[in-house]
């Protein structure tokens, strides 16, 4: 494509999402997903979906979700969403008199509707039978959920990670505002400290926000495993595979560097994530700013196009749907994982994933154990290495982080050892292996915005805990 319709392409798509504001309900469809977060419908959709996550799949009532989930939205003086507990919905209006609406499906979580559905349209939405969660109370971690820990939630002979398990729930240790929910940490394959925010638990989580990137990148490595997918080949994205399109190029392995070069909108896919638009309008219909290969941007559309690669490769929607779950997650043991779908069954897997700690402790300890599982390899050899190796477009520089294939790189931080890569999610979702030290941290939270939690730093603060003790 001429870089100078490229160019003019791209300029319409910031263009377009400046006007969005005015633009009414039926035009909620927009290049890459952008939307500004503070348009009415984007609001309202944010308010529904997370009430409706936060309520029905992990048990929290409204009044704790208007006070933590919700908090960044109480400026706009909002009337509280609606929980119809009967249909399994909720609702939230925008201020202008309009509402959205997300919906609830015990094994796919919530979806937004669009705004020109109605509650009578949910019936619609896609579905999956993905069966009973097992008892695993009497089970020992990780294949169930019996951990041993001592007074203050830590093992024996780990005195020495009170210090900075306290300072993660300080809320200024490491990161002025900071609100931390759950901190575990593993070590030698077992959790040897793990505490919680009041209002959470074993099994009550949250949002992973973009740590959903790493765990859709292993859900790819596993399609790949099984010859579903070849990730050095040009990715299914079958809405490219018109005669002349440059688009079909690029390839898995550059979808999970973030170097597509397609135009985006970066990390805002609101109106994807928010507004009830479809991710394949989004993704597929940017067009090539730069060459595939040579130009890394982080876009939430390249983990969503490698997830419609994946679709189409199966050629099976209920096998997709049902992929994750059957070949990665509740092999894991991830029972209380639900990765969450748009209306049309397209996973939002750059971020809409709903989770507990102890299920991210279980993906930790598989990304420890190279990719292997109880004497069985789920991904192909070598695949975490390549997910913990520099982006060839994006080599790190001393004192900042590093990115690999979906996952993020500490080891040019100081106090990190070599090696240690994280997912990283918004509000603070990480889970971060530090392979020389047979050790996983995991740390979620909710900060405001504007507040940052310094994972290295805790990263950091354990390890020297752990060689001091």
């Amino acid at each position: 494509m001429p870089k100078p319709i490229a160019r003019r392409l791209a300029t319409a798509l910031v263009a377009l999402a400046a006007t969005a504001v005015v633009a009414a309900a039926s035009d909620y469809r927009r290049p890459a997903g952008f939307a500004g977060f503070e348009e009415p419908m984007i609001l309202a959709g944010y308010r529904a979906l997370f009430t409706c996550s936060a309520h029905f799949l992990m048990g929290r009532p409204l009044e704790d979700i208007l006070e933590v989930e919700l908090v960044d939205t109480t400026r706009f003086d909002l009337p509280a969403p609606v929980i119809d507990a009967g249909r399994y919905l909720v609702h939230a209006e925008d201020g202008n008199g309009r509402q959205m609406t997300a919906a609830f499906r015990d094994s796919m979580g919530c979806t937004v509707l669009p705004p020109d559905w109605t509650a009578a349209d949910a019936w619609r939405l896609p579905y999956a039978e993905l069966g009973p969660v097992p008892d695993l109370a009497d089970r020992p971690f990780p294949e169930g959920d019996r951990v041993e820990l001592g007074p203050g939630g830590l093992a024996d002979g780990y005195a020495a990670l009170a210090g900075p398990v306290e300072r993660a729930f300080d809320g200024d240790s490491y990161g002025a505002g900071s609100v931390t929910v759950a901190v575990i940490v593993l070590h030698d394959g077992r959790i040897v400290a793990e505490r919680y925010r009041p209002g959470f638990g074993v099994h009550t989580g949250y949002r992973t926000w973009s740590t959903a990137k790493s765990i859709s990148a292993a859900v790819l490595g596993v399609a790949a495993a099984q010859g579903v997918v070849d990730l050095s080949a040009p990715a299914a994205v079958p809405e490219w595979r018109y005669p002349g399109d440059p688009r079909a190029a690029i390839t898995y392995e550059q979808l999970l560097w973030m170097s597509s070069g397609l135009a985006s909108g970066g990390n805002n896919t609101y109106a994807v994530y928010f507004g009830g638009q479809d991710a394949v309008s989004a993704i597929t219909t940017t067009p090539l700013e730069a060459a595939p290969g040579e130009r890394w941007k982080y876009a939430n559309n390249d983990t969503l196009l490698f997830l419609r690669a994946l679709r189409h490769a199966l050629g099976d929607d209920l096998r997709y749907l049902r992929f994750p779950y059957d070949e990665l997650l509740h092999k894991l043991g991830m029972y209380h994982t639900r990765m969450e779908t748009d209306h049309l069954g397209n996973f939002i897997g750059s971020s809409q994933v709903y989770t507990t700690a102890r299920d991210l402790a279980r993906f930790g300890l598989f990304l420890a154990a190279d990719g292997e599982w109880r004497g069985g390899r789920l991904v192909p050899e070598g695949w975490v290495g390549i997910s913990r190796t520099p982006a060839p477009a994006r080599p790190p520089g001393e004192g900042e982080q590093g990115y690999g294939a979906q996952f993020w790189l500490l080891d040019t931080l100081p106090g990190i050892p070599p090696g240690t890569f994280t997912s990283a999610g918004n509000k603070g979702q990480y889970v971060t292996v530090v392979p020389g030290e047979d050790l996983v941290i995991v740390r979620t939270g909710v900060n405001p915005d504007g507040a940052r939690f310094r994972q290295d730093r805790l990263v950091a603060d354990v390890v020297e805990a752990l060689a001091g003790r």
